[in-house]
């Protein structure tokens, strides 16, 4: 990186940037630029960084799209970028089965909307998007567990029931259910992918908390993780209730532990468990430690400057109200960051 940094002067034996320039490979456009002053850090592999706490970001829709290439996963999902009314947003767009018929055809669908604060961090740009597709995927998980019943076939877990309804007649949903329940009996009512689960075994661990492993049979699931799965998980009790909650948090987390690993950056799967933890804090260690960075005492103004910018612009608008109640449901008048916040709170 030192060798793409032009205008380099150095002032107070610290480094401060008069002109900056990036190379295409390392900055999107000019939507990340380096506050006067910045520190440059060697890293122990001898490259040269400007930490991402001491950079301006200016996101466009252009440079959204040039970090979201940079993205791999899975063809079936792809996370776009979109434009209305000067608010960029991202969103996930599925290519899948109807997950409640029997064919194979793919429809073309859209996940929510998430927004993008034009001075986000490309760190937490990459984030939202890595969110975006752990909560596609659910959604698909949660759709393909079927549950038959005398009733008919059912899949309790999706998100399109009615969340008022529910709550206005939670007598409905709410009673008791803690009765034993034979699990062979349970799962011949199960489905996932189209397919039966079958029990491998069953163990009582401590008290009623019982632990589970299962098969799950299905061979073309789109979720490729899930095909001849062996799930493991543990029940709270014997109950149906609490064997189905256990199973279907145990499915999502095998989704989410997909996206960790095949989620790459630039080719790097930042959440994969190869990602070794020690080395990850000590390298957050460099970045932020005061000995690394020697601020002169004009970068520390201006860092301190960006800091107040950016955190003093995350107030809502409009929510003074809330927030008061908020507060003094707390006892607090004002908060320890108040000063972040001197034209908001003298509001409230």
């Amino acid at each position: 990186m030192l060798a793409s940094l032009l205008g380099l002067v150095m002032s107070d034996k610290n480094n401060h940037f008069t002109s900056v320039k990036y190379t295409h490979n390392e900055l999107l456009y000019n939507c990340e630029q380096p506050i006067a002053y910045a520190p440059i850090v060697q890293l122990s592999n001898a490259s040269w960084v400007v930490p991402q706490h001491f950079l301006r970001y200016q996101h466009t829709l252009e440079s959204v799209n040039e970090t979201l290439d940079k993205i791999e996963f899975s063809t079936h999902f792809r996370v776009l970028a979109a434009k209305q009314n000067e608010q960029i947003y991202l969103q996930v767009a599925i290519l899948s089965p109807d997950n409640y018929r029997s064919t194979k055809a793919k429809k073309l669908l859209f996940g929510r909307r998430w927004f993008v604060e034009e001075n986000l961090p490309t760190s937490e740009l990459i984030q939202t998007a890595f969110l975006a597709l752990k909560i596609a995927r659910e959604h698909e998980v949660r759709e393909l567990f079927q549950l038959d019943s005398e009733q008919g076939s059912s899949t309790p877990f999706n998100n399109h029931h009615d969340l008022p309804l529910l709550a206005q007649n939670p007598q409905l949903t709410m009673a008791a259910d803690h009765q034993p329940q034979s699990v062979i009996k349970l799962l011949a009512r199960c489905l996932f992918a189209g397919a039966a689960l079958t029990l491998i075994t069953q163990q009582k661990i401590a008290d009623e908390h019982i632990l589970y492993t299962l098969r799950l049979n299905c061979t073309d699931c789109q979720l490729s993780e899930f095909n001849a799965k062996t799930v493991i998980f543990l029940a709270a009790d014997t109950s149906a209730n609490a064997f189905l909650h256990g199973l279907m948090t145990a499915l999502v987390a095998i989704s989410n532990d997909y996206v960790n690993e095949q989620f790459k950056y630039a080719g790097f799967a930042r959440f994969s468990k190869n990602v070794n933890v020690e080395q990850i804090g000590a390298l957050s260690i460099v970045l932020r430690s005061q000995h690394a960075l020697q601020l002169c005492e004009l970068g520390k103004q201006h860092a301190d400057q960006l800091n107040f910018e950016i955190d003093s612009s995350r107030a809502p608008q409009g929510c003074g109200q809330v927030i008061c109640g908020f507060l003094a449901a707390h006892g607090i008048e004002q908060p320890e960051n108040a000063h972040l916040y001197p034209d908001y709170l003298q509001a409230l």
